[in-house]
């Protein structure tokens, strides 16, 4: 069988029930912070103050309230729809260029276990501050952002091609796989760095810090895969 054939005859990726189900739930709770709000939002909501040269914007309260499940739902479409689309195109690919299916759900899942918690955290600050009550909202942005590290740090050593080449190229795979691993757990660090320093420094500068410091992870990947190419 060549690979072409047994990349048609893989199995396709599963649904990722687990992020399929956080999604969900996160989505009915911060309708649920709208609703328990809804009475002491402002008919309209100034979004942008009025200065000597521009004026103003103000959006009515739903637009607020729903703009971040929104959010969620179109992401949840877009990607769903891609995945669909993927799977559909696997055959048309090379298999070195597709992820296997298990590391495609393991990506998804933490995907949509994460991203929605970090827009649960902006619904609630975001309401509750135009509502008129207390929220650490730039720590909060902070520590979900530290958690959306971790869990990118998780998803990547967990990536690989549905079949290494022989050869230059094989090596070449080989060896980012291996700088992923380092790289996966540069990035968790960096995460619980940013989620922790967030309660000492200034939570906006150190999720800003933070990051930057992505590209500096990516870098480290790069190094060690030129190095182990040597």
């Amino acid at each position: 069988m060549n690979t072409r054939q047994a990349t048609i005859d893989s199995p396709a990726a599963r649904p990722p029930w687990a992020g399929i189900t956080v999604s969900a739930l996160s989505l009915l709770a911060m309708v649920a912070i709208a609703w328990a709000v809804w009475d002491s939002l402002p008919e309209f909501v100034t979004t942008r103050e009025a200065t000597a040269t521009r004026s103003g914007i103000e959006v009515p309260r739903l637009v607020l309230a729903a703009a971040l499940p929104a959010t969620l739902v179109v992401i949840g479409v877009v990607m769903t729809g891609s995945t669909l689309l993927g799977s559909r195109l696997r055959h048309r690919l090379d298999p070195m260029l597709v992820a296997t299916p298990s590391a495609q759900t393991r990506s998804m899942n933490v995907l949509f276990v994460v991203l929605p918690l970090l827009l649960l955290v902006l619904q609630a600050g975001l309401l509750l501050r135009t509502a008129g009550r207390e929220f650490p909202m730039e720590q909060a942005v902070a520590v979900a952002f530290g958690v959306l590290l971790i869990g990118l740090g998780n998803i990547l050593p967990k990536i690989a091609p549905s079949r290494i080449p022989g050869g230059g190229g094989g090596r070449l795979v080989l060896a980012w796989q291996r700088s992923q691993r380092a790289g996966g757990t540069a990035m968790v660090v960096l995460g619980i760095a940013c989620a922790v320093t967030a309660f000492f420094f200034p939570p906006i500068l150190v999720a800003v810090v933070s990051a930057f410091l992505i590209a500096a992870v990516y870098l480290l990947m790069v190094v060690l895969t030129v190095t182990r190419l040597r």
